[in-house]
């Protein structure tokens, strides 16, 4: 009789066991507080730079606020390049938001 080995015990004992919970999915940019646009300075580099459109910008009091769209932002990082703040980082999802 060949029973099919119980992997999941096996990567247990070996110290590989991991959680059953799935992936959130592909990273993506997150703003961070250094951002020259969020201080109130006029910047959109991170925006002319997003070759997807996934970074947009919205009207605030005090001057345009950056959002990441995260449905169409791929984690390319092109964006990174683009910030003369650095404020810029890939990250998972749920940290994003």
């Amino acid at each position: 009789m060949d029973e099919a080995p119980d992997l999941k015990r096996r990567s247990f004992l070996l110290g590989r066991f991991r959680d059953a919970t799935p992936p959130a999915g592909p990273p993506v940019a997150a703003i961070g507080p250094s951002c020259f646009a969020l201080r109130g300075i006029a910047c959109m580099s991170c925006r002319d730079t997003c070759s997807t459109g996934a970074v947009r910008f919205e009207l605030a009091l005090g001057g345009a606020r950056p959002r990441i769209a995260t449905d169409a932002c791929t984690g390319c990082g092109d964006c990174i390049q683009g910030c003369p703040a650095g404020a810029i980082r890939i990250s998972a999802p749920e940290a994003v938001a």
